[in-house]
């Protein structure tokens, strides 16, 4: 008996006690979307931005490559400058990978929201798989257009040694 009362207790559908009126709020997903726009459009404005400073950066080092003097002092504030520089280059270079490196977890957790993260993964791979391929019939191409110009050579020239001894004039 206290089996069968187990059983009964554990398989019975249990009622609902609630009488609570459930309301779905469906602008809560359309709010973090929002969100997610806005900080993905806000680390686009600062990703813009460290990439004029960095090409700003790796112009003045052009130019300080470039820049002709032969006095000591000049010499050692160049190296000095240069150090300068090469830092500021890479912690810019740094800075871009972060920013667009948060700025692609942004567009996933979009995606996933939105739904189209797997439709948009595939049509990734596919890419990827279409330009593969491409890469690799243009390679057969080339590489079978080379080997026939090989394999011709001694047709071209005895074509060219006939067309040399037919218009040479005696």
């Amino acid at each position: 008996m206290l089996r069968a009362n187990f059983f009964f207790k554990f398989f019975k559908d249990k009622q609902n006690s609630s009488h609570e009126i459930v309301k779905y709020n469906s602008n809560e997903t359309f709010y973090l979307q929002d969100q997610i726009k806005n900080k993905i459009i806000e680390i686009d404005q600062q990703i813009s931005e460290t990439s004029k400073a960095l090409v700003e950066a790796q112009i003045v080092k052009l130019r300080s490559t470039f820049s002709k003097s032969n006095n000591f002092i000049d010499q050692i504030g160049k190296n000095v400058y240069k150090r300068k520089l090469e830092d500021s280059i890479s912690w810019h270079q740094k800075q871009l990978k972060e920013l667009c490196l948060r700025r692609k977890e942004l567009e996933i957790n979009l995606e996933k929201l939105k739904g189209i993260f797997w439709l948009n993964r595939i049509k990734r791979l596919l890419r990827i798989i279409l330009i593969g391929f491409f890469i690799f019939l243009s390679l057969f191409i080339f590489l079978s257009g080379f080997m026939i110009i090989i394999y011709l050579m001694p047709l071209i020239i005895l074509i060219f040694l006939g067309y040399f001894i037919s218009t040479k004039r005696y």
